[in-house]
């Protein structure tokens, strides 16, 4: 006998067995779907399930389990589907042949109650351990949110004559892309970087945290042959003294191939990569040697909007171990605004489905002229305007750099 039945009082067991009937379901068949109305509870006799909530799987049943029996006896819609794993072979209790079988036995519907009284309070306390589980998930996260947060820069470099303003905003608790800028008085440039991790969440975050220290470390450290990774031999600087154009372009060369080997290498496996812009400015002449690794294409504003814009170099970066990123170069004139930004800012998405674009954000900053963080904040601004409280699908980060006109 089914080992459910057998649980059961005598007189609730005879009750069930005279409302029940016989079903099957073949394997990969739907027994319910969500949002269904509860008509029947099921017994399975042969055969497992699968409880699920479209690709969130919530729990697998096998014989002598009981599923459906809340919707089924209160006539209220399924909370969950039903897939069948396996050939299914189940015994079907109507509701209403259910409870006719009862009407006239008062031990059985004593024993019915007390039956869904028991499976209540299971259920309740498997809740209160899931809640529990919840919780410290959450509460790791939170966690994880706040080291992730410290990768980000607290504070921005103070240039004379100009003005450098970033933001930064998570689609989730833990995010992949970055943004940072740095001193590298080694060499007389300020590192201007913004990159965006592939996927979403815990794995972007933590290959957010490596891409970042990878590019910070590797810029300001000189001795790249220390790191014991093949760095870009066409940018060694062996003898004799360098002036700091020659360094600066030696020192953006292995920061990308040493950040790009270093991930391909070690981590190749996991398929995860990174785009990211990667500038050198010179404060002195406003020169900026930089590599697009395979990101959004960057601005330069001035008086007249969109004076220039600075496309990939090269492809992501942590893919393809030894590969080429060409290096460009670029000058900021007094006046003009460098504008770095994740994909997030054009594919920000309205209520309606509708897409933020580049042809959107292109025509906002066609004839801007102000300084960075009012840049910044307009287009934060038109985005929560756009979006209007719909759900934010990807991280949204800006870096803008903007020379004084002097």
């Amino acid at each position: 006998m089914n080992a459910f039945l057998e649980s059961l009082a005598p007189e609730l067991r005879e009750a069930i067995e005279l409302a029940a009937s016989e079903v099957c379901f073949a394997k990969g068949q739907n027994v319910f779907n969500r949002g269904d109305a509860g008509v029947a509870v099921y017994i399975i006799e042969k055969g497992s399930i699968r409880v699920h909530d479209g690709d969130l799987l919530l729990n697998r049943l096998g014989p002598g389990e009981v599923f459906g029996e809340i919707a089924g006896l209160g006539g209220i819609e399924r909370t969950a589907s039903v897939t069948a794993e396996e050939d299914l072979e189940l015994l079907r209790v109507e509701r209403e042949a259910l409870y006719d079988a009862v009407r006239t036995r008062p031990e059985a519907l004593k024993g019915l109650v007390s039956m869904l009284c028991e499976r209540e309070s299971g259920i309740a306390e498997r809740m209160t351990r899931r809640s529990w589980k919840l919780r410290a998930a959450e509460h790791e996260l939170e966690i994880g949110r706040r080291i992730q947060t410290g990768f980000l820069p607290d504070t921005l470099p103070e240039i004379p004559g100009y003005e450098i303003e970033g933001h930064f905003h998570a689609a989730r608790v833990v995010a992949g892309d970055f943004y940072d800028a740095f001193d590298i008085p080694a060499i007389g440039r300020v590192a201007l970087v913004l990159g965006d991790v592939c996927d979403k969440g815990v794995g972007a975050a933590l290959f957010m945290t490596l891409f970042r220290s990878l590019i910070r470390a590797s810029a300001q450290s000189r001795d790249f042959k220390s790191w014991g990774v093949e760095h870009d031999p066409a940018w060694s600087v062996t003898s004799g003294e360098q002036d700091n154009s020659t360094l600066a372009n030696e020192t953006l060369a292995n920061t990308v191939a040493l950040t790009n080997n270093y991930v391909a290498t070690t981590h190749g496996k996991t398929s995860m990569f990174a785009s990211a812009f990667v500038g050198l400015l010179d404060p002195g002449t406003g020169t900026l040697n930089y590599v697009n690794a395979g990101h959004e294409e960057a601005y330069i504003l001035g008086n007249d909007g969109i004076n220039a814009t600075l496309p990939p170099t090269g492809p992501v970066l942590g893919i393809f171990p030894g590969v080429r990123h060409e290096m460009a170069t670029t000058t900021l004139a007094p006046g003009d605004t460098l504008l770095l930004y994740s994909d997030g800012v054009p594919e920000a998405t309205s209520r309606t489905g509708e897409q933020f674009s580049d042809s959107r954000l292109r025509d906002l900053l066609g004839g801007f002229d102000g300084s960075a963080g009012d840049l910044v904040e307009m287009i934060i601004t038109s985005i929560k305007d756009f979006t209007d409280g719909a759900l934010q699908h990807d991280d949204i980060t800006l870096l803008a750099s903007r020379r004084d006109k002097g």
